[in-house]
């Protein structure tokens, strides 16, 4: 039966093997995660993960969401999300309460996958290919008296391993020593190779304008993040003044965030993350804001679910961000993918999430996971891949 039986919330976190500094100054010495384990009467286990502080999302599940799911049908998923989102949007229609709801979400889909024998791309419509290209991102900053030496080296290792496109950090320090790290990398790199840049929203508008019309000269293909994600307006200005593509939304949630975003066209590139903005139930649906409003959708995720990015999307409009992480996710082990020359290969049809090693909570997580879910998506593809 897929009636719920247990809701369990694994709190998880791994050092990182080169602690990195982000444009905001904040150093991670670790990667954390909340990991949804939902188990069915017949004993089907699905998973799901939540972004953001795992304590915070576990909360939530635990005295909000868990009690309302139990004894329900796993395959009432959508109805389900309507009802928790009722049950917290006085409070909480924005932020962790909408991210412990992606993490129930994802291991819904999850269960309805394994219940039924096939891949979850089979239950919403279908394949359109076997591999995605990968763009390889990364550049972080780690040795503070080498940052532009090690964002080379970084980038030519990306470069040699067969990816045709790099997405770097910028933003911490002058806008001067931006220039000077994605000068340097884009001329190591050559022009073949696309490149693009995160400033992780560390500028104002101005600063913003001003440095995108110097990065649109080295050929950067967008501008990801470059204002706080509350600033709209600031958006616009940014993304009219500019004539590469500007990106975000990987801090916003739900079809209700992105409508204002896509509707006034305040990007050319929306990123909703899977884990934060709602699920696999709602990223559906934002994708097809993008579309309708002709604003091409490239999903952000990070952690355990990576290969779960909008794969029902048949958009032209829509395109695939796959994030694996080997130096900022230590969780980690992919059997059923593989990547080589810069392509990821789907090595199986299945669609399934298996997790070991929960017995300890602070234990890194290794599980196993399957991407064909992303040959779904029709037309262009693109997938981020942390080496």
């Amino acid at each position: 039966m897929s009636v719920i039986k247990k809701v369990t919330c694994h709190v998880v976190s791994a050092p990182i093997a080169r602690p990195f500094t982000s444009s905001r100054g904040w150093l991670y010495k670790t990667r954390g995660s909340c990991i949804v384990e939902i188990e069915t009467q017949d004993g089907t286990i699905g998973w799901g993960e939540c972004y953001g502080p795992s304590q915070v999302a576990r909360s939530f599940i635990d005295t909000q969401f868990a009690p309302r799911i139990i004894g329900r049908d796993a395959f009432d998923v959508e109805v389900i999300w309507e009802d928790l989102y009722n049950r917290i949007k006085d409070y909480g229609a924005k932020g962790m309460a909408i991210a412990a709801m992606s993490g129930i979400d994802i291991a819904l889909w999850d269960i309805i996958g394994k219940i039924c024998g096939k891949p979850v791309h089979k239950l919403i419509g279908g394949a359109f290919r076997d591999t995605v290209t990968a763009y390889a991102t990364g550049l972080y900053f780690i040795d503070m008296d080498r940052l532009v030496e090690e964002a080379v080296e970084e980038a030519l290792e990306y470069k040699h391993g067969g990816f045709s496109a790099i997405k770097m950090k910028i933003g911490l320090g002058s806008p001067k020593l931006d220039l000077a790290r994605v000068e340097a990398v884009r001329k190591a790199i050559g022009d073949d190779i696309r490149l693009m840049v995160d400033a992780n929203h560390c500028f104002t508008v101005p600063a913003a304008i001003r440095l995108g019309r110097e990065l649109e000269k080295l050929d950067v293909e967008w501008f990801e993040e470059p204002i706080s994600p509350e600033d709209l307006d600031g958006y616009v200005q940014v993304t009219q003044a500019l004539d590469m593509a500007v990106a975000g939304g990987e801090n916003e949630y739900t079809r209700w965030g992105f409508r204002d975003i896509v509707s006034r066209k305040a990007m050319d590139i929306i990123q909703p993350d899977i884990c934060a903005a709602g699920g696999f139930s709602e990223c559906r649906k934002i994708a097809a804001l993008a579309t309708a409003h002709g604003v091409e959708c490239v999903p952000m995720h990070g952690g355990l679910l990576l290969a779960w990015l909008l794969r029902c999307t048949s958009s032209r409009h829509c395109r695939i961000s796959l994030q694996v992480s080997g130096r900022c996710h230590p969780f980690l082990n992919s059997s059923n993918a593989k990547i080589r020359f810069g392509i990821i290969w789907l090595l199986s049809p299945s669609y399934c999430v298996t997790a070991r090693s929960l017995s300890r909570p602070n234990q890194a997580l290794a599980s196993t996971l399957t991407v064909a879910f992303l040959k779904n998506t029709r037309f262009e593809q693109h997938a981020v891949y942390h080496i």
